[in-house]
């Protein structure tokens, strides 16, 4: 008979698993990573409010990428690997897709503002994000330095520092430059 810790094991491994097929295409896109993606962007226009208009679409999918990827592009190049972002076509599409989409016309915006209202939404979403952020410890910052020939698994404190970085995410440099942004209008009076 299976436990209780064991179903919830397969259930998340499930869920990580879990992709939606598009035969027209020829792809198939993770489910979590759409999640994420929308996440990301949805978090970034609510942020700038009426003010995503002054934003160049360069610099507000660049601030995006930064937010997705930051911890993992961080700890890729510590470990002096290749950044994960640049192994695959899909992470531009999905991101960029949905970047294009949230921020293109209000009425994508709109609808996930009416679906974030929903609490058990709102709960759905942020479960499945942090499905993804613990994946995210696990295989980029724990088994990433276990699996590097230059470090070795009995390196304790390189799995401790990647996992973290891999599990803050972008939010690692974001919360930096906001910091520094705070100070220096406290410093100025403004």
């Amino acid at each position: 008979m299976a436990t209780l810790t064991d179903e919830l094991v397969s259930l998340v491994f499930g869920l990580a698993a879990l992709t939606v097929d598009i035969p027209q295409l020829g792809i198939s896109l993770p489910v979590l990573e759409l999640v994420h993606a929308v996440l990301i962007n949805f978090a970034y226009r609510s942020a700038l409010r009426q003010s995503h208009a002054n934003i160049g679409w360069g610099q507000g999918f660049l601030a995006t990428i930064v937010m997705s990827a930051g911890g993992g592009s961080t700890v890729a190049i510590l470990r002096g690997e290749p950044l994960g972002i640049l192994k695959s076509n899909r992470y531009f599409g999905i991101y960029g897709s949905t970047y294009w989409l949230m921020f293109s016309n209000d009425y994508f915006y709109n609808f996930l503002q009416y679906v974030f209202s929903i609490p058990l939404a709102t709960q759905v979403l942020t479960i499945a994000d942090g499905i993804l952020r613990n994946f995210a410890v696990i295989r980029i910052g724990v088994e990433g330095v276990s699996q590097n020939p230059l470090l070795g698994a009995d390196k304790y404190v390189a799995k401790l520092i990647c996992g973290t970085l891999a599990g803050a995410g972008g939010g690692f440099w974001i919360g930096k430059r906001t910091k520094k942004r705070k100070k220096k209008r406290r410093l100025c009076g403004v």
